[in-house]
């Protein structure tokens, strides 16, 4: 996967003869969608999940995995499921986030939702109704704690919670194991 040689050779060469403003404008065109075209290429190779072996994941790729993020589903205290997108990161003290964000009216208005992550839970069991629903499909499902509550997610299959949960508890096995100056 790549420019082969001769490709190379032809880009390089149209810089190098770039004489005026209108084509460096459009050698830059050409390279901002070549770098939209990657990072295409490279979401829809991320959803293979890289390299997954027996219950454990690549380290990086379930890094990855969990700072791109995706969309779950959320039950939310009083028992209602909504779609979230949702997606982990490390804040300026060390601490682990998640971020999630949902549409509203038609994706008129989106609300984002920030909260601290203590404890990844990889044994949270089918909720109530949805072991029914959708026939043969198997869904998993995990937990977030935060400061004041856990936060349940469902999640696509196995190999989907696998990435989630080793990516989280990757990032805070991580934070516990910095020394901040």
């Amino acid at each position: 996967m790549g420019a082969d040689q001769d490709q190379i050779l032809t880009v390089v060469d149209s810089a190098i003869n770039a004489r005026t403003s209108g084509d460096i404008m459009t050698l830059t065109a050409g390279a901002a969608t070549a770098l939209r075209g990657a990072a295409t290429l490279r979401a829809t190779l991320q959803k293979g999940y890289g390299s997954v072996q027996g219950n454990s994941v690549e380290t990086s790729t379930a890094l990855n995995f969990v700072f791109v993020g995706g969309e779950l589903l959320k039950r939310t205290r009083k028992g209602a499921l909504h779609w979230k997108q949702v997606s982990f990161y490390r804040n300026s003290n060390g601490q682990v986030v998640a971020k999630m964000k949902s549409k509203h009216m038609g994706g008129a208005f989106t609300k984002k939702k920030k909260c601290v992550i203590l404890e990844v839970y990889c044994d949270i069991p089918a909720w109530p109704g949805r072991e029914r629903e959708g026939g043969n499909e198997r869904r998993d499902y995990f937990g977030i704690k935060t400061i004041d509550r856990i936060i349940e997610f469902q999640c696509r299959g196995k190999g989907d919670k696998l990435m989630w949960t080793q990516g989280i508890q990757h990032m805070l096995n991580s934070r516990a194991t910095m020394t901040w100056c």
